[in-house]
């Protein structure tokens, strides 16, 4: 009988160590997650504005280059 409960007090040790371990994991997992989604929201902010950047330098380009793509501007 005392055999079955130190195995039992054993494995009980056993599985509190796994849960910690699990908690632990999941805590730095939902860190990185949440860093990476910062990261990605910058880098889709960055994205967005080089789009617009670039949609304005197109409407700056005089009305000949835009009809002649590949032209290069040089005739």
């Amino acid at each position: 009988m005392l055999d079955q409960l130190d195995t039992l007090t054993a494995r009980m040790h056993e599985l509190v160590a796994h849960v910690r371990q699990l908690r632990d994991e999941n805590h730095q997992l939902r860190t990185q997650l949440a860093t990476s989604q910062a990261e990605l929201a910058a880098l889709n902010e960055r994205i967005l504005t080089a789009t617009r950047r670039l949609d304005a330098l197109i409407e700056r380009l005089p009305v000949e280059m835009a009809q002649q793509p590949g032209s290069g501007g040089a005739t």
